[in-house]
Parts: structure tokens; sequence; C-alpha cells
């Protein structure tokens, strides 16, 4: 395919975001400013009126939680605002500066896509839940417009998933997928004929991922501690969930969960049973 019809894949997720150039027959990742893969889906302003995505937004989920806005996707398709400083954002223009944020890491000095393009980032395919209705579709070609740039596809996120395992070369095959991310699930049937690939059934859940399991564990950890979450302030409240969220990647089983509460250092470990049973 000459380099001149190629569009960049993005995964514009609830919790993170990521960015792909098609090279050699693969979809090659392309990492950010920092040199890693994903781009949190968080934006802060700072006390200078800077906008600040992904990773140097994400301490001040904790330190400045007025400040700062995270999960918006899950707001695609309606009219919630979040007030960051003076100004206030909707969900298409919060997501369009992760596009914006990722278009220009693509294009900074040394990165394989411009040079490989020759040519500015302009044209996308975009990913998105399965069960995104119209007005979700809109809001995200919308947020692709206000970053400047061309959304020439949106691809349900399960197909796009089924492409990469290389599923759609199984002739005349059917597979049920199941895309459970940071704050969506989507569960499809998708059936292969080349080079269709079609949406037999579709169902998904926008507030059920891996954010919502973060929430349920802060529910349950002050349960134990016998503490109401109306006690808690705002940043009191973002700090306790960066330890569980902290708690959660690690994959440690028990899992031990250290948090403060009015200058006392508490405790909280959960086993593999205690969380089935959640």
């Amino acid at each position: 395919m000459d380099n001149a019809e190629l569009a960049i894949g993005i995964d514009l997720g609830t919790t993170n975001s990521l960015i792909a150039v098609w090279k050699d027959g693969a979809a090659q990742l392309i990492p950010n400013k920092f040199g890693e893969y994903l781009t949190p889906s968080i934006i802060s302003m700072d006390e200078n009126n800077h906008i600040l995505v992904g990773k140097p937004a994400v301490s001040r989920r904790t330190s400045h939680p007025d400040k700062t806005a995270a999960l918006f996707k899950r707001a695609m398709g309606s009219n919630t605002n979040w007030r960051l400083g003076s100004d206030t954002f909707n969900a298409p223009e919060l997501s369009s500066l992760v596009l914006r944020s990722l278009k220009e890491d693509a294009g900074h000095r040394g990165c394989l896509t411009e040079e490989f393009l020759q040519r500015p980032i302009k044209d996308v395919v975009i990913s998105v839940p399965a069960y995104f209705s119209d007005e979700q579709r809109k809001h995200t070609r919308l947020a692709a417009e206000l970053a400047g740039l061309n959304a020439v596809r949106l691809i349900n996120e399960p197909t796009a998933a089924a492409m990469a395992y290389g599923l759609h070369t199984q002739q005349n095959t059917r597979s049920l997928v199941f895309d459970l991310g940071g704050g969506t699930f989507d569960v499809t049937v998708l059936e292969y004929a080349t080079p269709v690939i079609e949406v037999n059934a579709s169902a998904g859940d926008n507030f059920l991922g891996g954010e919502d399991f973060t929430h349920m564990l802060v529910d349950e950890v002050l349960k134990r501690a016998e503490v109401a979450k109306t006690t808690l302030n705002d940043s009191e409240l973002a700090a306790l969930y960066a330890c569980v969220e902290a708690a959660k990647c690690s994959n440690q089983s028990p899992m031990h969960i250290r948090w403060q509460y009015q200058d006392e250092m508490r405790k909280c470990e959960f086993y593999e049973n205690e969380l089935e049973d959640l």
C-alpha cells in the first residue's frame, strides 16, 4: 500500500490511549515522548492555566482532583462538562486533547511515523466500543476534528482486537470476543467471510471495567475501616484510590493496601477468595 493511503490507528481508551502505524505487514505501536506506549487518558490544568495531558496529569488526579479530568470517554454523547481552573470542557474537547497529544508524540523528532509516512499525520482510524450509539460516535469524530485529524473510519473495538489476533484470516468462522478494558466491557459475536467481518450480536456495559473494580475495592476498604467516604476530602479520597489502584495492579496475592487517614497509616489485605466474593 502506498504511504499516502495509510491512516494511523488510535485506541482512544477510557483509562489509556495509544497510537500505531501499519509497517512491514503489522501494526507497530508508537511510543510517546516518554518512550511509553500507553498515554493515560487524563487531562489537568496547572497553576499557570497550562493544559497537561497523560503522564504529567496522573499525579494531579491525587494532588489537584478539582483541576483534573478522567474517564470522560464514558460521557461521550452526553452534555456532561468538567471545570478545570477557569475553563469548562466537554467530553469531545477533553478527548481531542488526548488525540492531539498522540498526534504530536507521533510526529516528534526521531519517531518513525512522519518520516515513514513522508507527510503530516492527518487521517486516522479510531476504535470505539461496539455498542457506542450514533451520538457517541459523532462525538468521537468531533474529538478527532478538534484535534486536527480526519477520522476516516471508526472501527469497533472487538473487531480491532479480533484483527490484531489474526482471527479475520480464518474463513467462515464465528468468534465470541470479550473486551474488558479500564472503563468499558464489550461482548461481541463476530463472523468472518473475507473480506467482511460482520457483527452478529453485541452487548456491553459502559460502567464495567478496571476503574469500577477499583471503586468496589475502595468501598470495601472503607467499610472494613469503618470510615465513611463522606469524611474524606477530595485529595484524601483521590490518594486512597491511587493506593488501591497500585495494589490492584501489583497482581500480588494477598493484595496489600496501605493508606493514610487522619495522620494514621491504615492497612488492609484481600485474598483471592475474598476478591471473588466482592
